[in-house]
């Protein structure tokens, strides 16, 4: 008796292992289970399989239920958690939307790739005004450009004058670029809180900037949009991000107005905070789960062209010729309408976002898409293997089935690949031929092997990393400043993208014209420059307070050999903004730091701080800031 008990319980263990049996007798994968957009199609379906009796009354249509929760399984709910207005004017309009998915018919067959067909016809180079900078401050500056920062000093004096009538804290575009450059300092080099900066210990390039009470005032004052215009919550027009409005806009222009690379990527973002308010989400598989969600659309390099701050349901705001396919696909299309037609652009997303309807409408756009998919999204027509087939021993690793459909000339191929665990993927340009070989670790026979890849699940890999690109380069420096204002913290967030977005332009550029990678500078340093330059720009140097002769305050240069001290020279845009260089006597003769003089010179400028001739015949001084 006890043999037969351990004869099938080894026999339910081969079962489980192989995926003959589930562990709960209740898996199930949704094979039989099609999928809608959004709930008007359920509808619609729902009515179409209702049927009359003979009094003309209808009866009621009966499911069969497989997962036990009866037919509101058949929409995705997490996908459309709060479906969208409709307006109805607008919706007759509009194309309807595509019930594609149900009624396909899958050929078991290779979708044939031909690198002619993905040919890019668009325009990846970038303009002249571009390619003439050549400082951090000046890409950055094209992005976060002076009309911006004289929006934010309108409304941030209109705020103050609406807080403190009697004595308003008025600031100027000097005082803006100083808080940047403090703010770009800080996501740097870490303090233990904000009002260390300005300590016994403090750092001395931020001290000699502002007070830290001026700081801590234009902290509680900046604004950039007018509270009197802030419709209330019943208003139809109603923003919830009203208060951001105007620096949302002006930095998705700038963003998009670079030239866009053929091979794109989207995906989510977050912006970390834990601060209480209703826009918040809890994303458990980032690496920072409480926060602000993004939605991104970025190049290879991690560049973002476009983002889409998540503010829940809102109204309907499709264009005429966009066609209702969900809330997921509504936002692919939102991201992509910077992007040119028939320019043969290639999208990269998830399965949050991949749908039919989604890569028929992109295709037809002239766009081309990859992206995973969940099995459910093809159709019950679409016979690939379920995961308890794919997951057998008895299949190798990296088997694969390629099945392939047409919807209006449109070709959409679905293939199934065994790696680690099933992946599904879906595309309108590349399937799995050619196949090549990639190495795996395996864990039976401890070695690495080679198994077979499909074309699309390596062209997937190469480029989807953009958004986790620009994850990590905000992992490195950010600014961590605290906030109980939730648009400051978002504020924040857009100041570190900007950031990042005129870095990678600066290295794009710099590599265009031919300079070696030593010469082009890393994230930190380009930080570092452009805080310096927002925090001396068009202003004259400022010795505060009255001199001191501890050995703290006193400043040492760093020494060379021979004990020569170092002479840095200042960024190029405060060399030349003629704004507070004097002329002034230094302690010892030091060699002057115009490249083309070798003369020792008693005089050295104010504000840069470097020694320079001024003799009639050649004035370095005026050379040097000309």
């Amino acid at each position: 008796m006890a043999n037969i008990k351990e004869r099938e319980i080894e026999e339910m263990l081969r079962m489980l292992e192989n995926g003959e049996l589930s562990e709960d007798n209740m898996e199930y994968d949704g094979e039989d289970l099609d999928f809608y957009p959004n709930p008007r199609d359920l509808q619609s379906v729902l009515e179409e399989n209702s049927y009359s009796d003979e009094e003309g009354g209808v009866n009621d249509v009966i499911f069969d239920d497989p997962i036990g929760d009866g037919c509101q399984n058949l929409v995705d709910t997490e996908a459309f958690p709060d479906p969208p207005l409709i307006d109805e004017s607008a919706e007759s309009s509009a194309p309807s939307s595509t019930n594609i998915g149900r009624n396909l018919i899958w050929k078991r067959q290779a979708l044939a790739f031909r690198e002619e067909q993905i040919n890019f016809k668009g325009n990846e180079a970038l303009s002249e005004d571009i390619i003439a900078m050549q400082s951090p401050f000046q890409f950055f500056n094209y992005f976060f450009s002076n009309d911006l920062i004289a929006k934010i000093v309108e409304e941030t004096n209109k705020y103050a004058v609406q807080k403190n009538p009697e004595r308003p804290d008025i600031v100027n575009a000097k005082d803006i670029r100083q808080y940047l450059g403090i703010l770009s300092f800080m996501s740097v080099y870490h303090y233990p809180s904000i009002r260390s900066y300005w300590g016994r210990y403090g750092f001395t390039p931020i001290k000699y900037t502002m007070p830290v009470n001026k700081f801590e005032k234009i902290r509680r004052v900046i604004h950039f949009n007018d509270n009197d215009k802030h419709l209330p919550i019943t208003h139809q027009e109603h923003d919830k991000l009203q208060k951001l409005g105007p620096l949302i806009d002006h930095l998705n222009t700038k963003f998009s107005n670079v030239a866009i690379d053929q091979r794109l990527s989207i995906d989510e973002q977050m912006c970390s905070t834990k601060i209480g308010h209703f826009l918040k989400q809890y994303m458990p598989n980032k690496p920072h789960k409480w926060g602000f969600k993004l939605f991104m659309l970025c190049s290879l390099s991690g560049y973002v062209y476009k983002f889409i701050i998540y503010a829940g349901k809102e109204r309907d705001d499709r264009l005429p010729n966009e066609p209702d396919i969900g809330v997921t696909g509504q936002i692919v299309i939102k991201l992509l309408r910077v992007v040119p037609r028939h320019q043969n652009y290639i999208v990269y997303f998830d399965n949050y976002y991949t749908s039919l309807p989604l890569l028929h409408y992109l295709a037809k756009e002239g766009i081309h898409s990859l992206g995973t998919i969940q099995r459910n999204r093809l159709g019950k027509s679409c016979k690939l293997p379920t995961k308890q087939e794919v997951m057998k021993n008895s299949v190798p690793r990296g088997a694969f089935h390629e099945n392939v459909t047409s919807v209006d000339d449109v070709e959409i191929t679905a293939v199934s690949w065994k790696d680690n665990k099933q992946v599904i993927l879906a595309s309108t340009h590349v399937g799995a031929e050619p196949v090549s070989q990639i190495e795996r670790f395996d864990k039976k026979g401890k070695k690495k092997i080679l198994i077979a890849c499909p074309k699309l699940v390596k062209e997937y890999n190469a480029h989807m990393g953009g958004v986790e690109l620009m994850d990590s380069y905000l992992g490195r420096y950010r600014i961590r400043m605290k906030s109980r204002k939730w648009y400051l913290r978002i504020f924040y967030h857009l100041v570190d993208l900007t950031i990042i977005n005129a870095w990678i332009l600066y290295k794009k550029v710099l590599s265009k014209k031919g300079k070696h990678t030593k010469e082009i500078m890393n994230l930190a340093d380009f930080r570092s420059e452009l805080a310096d330059t927002l925090c001396k720009y068009e202003t004259p140097r400022n010795n505060r307070g009255r001199p001191s002769n501890s050995s703290l305050d006193k400043e040492q240069p760093k020494k060379m050999r021979k004990n020569k001290p170092v002479q840095v020279l200042p960024p190029r845009d405060i060399r030349l903004d003629g704004v507070g260089h004097e002329l002034v006597r230094n302690e010892t003769r030091m060699r002057c730091m115009r490249p083309q003089c070798s003369l020792l010179s008693i005089n050295k400028c104010n504000k840069c701080n470097v020694s320079l001739c001024s003799k009639k015949s050649t004035n370095c001084f005026a050379i040097f800031h000309s």
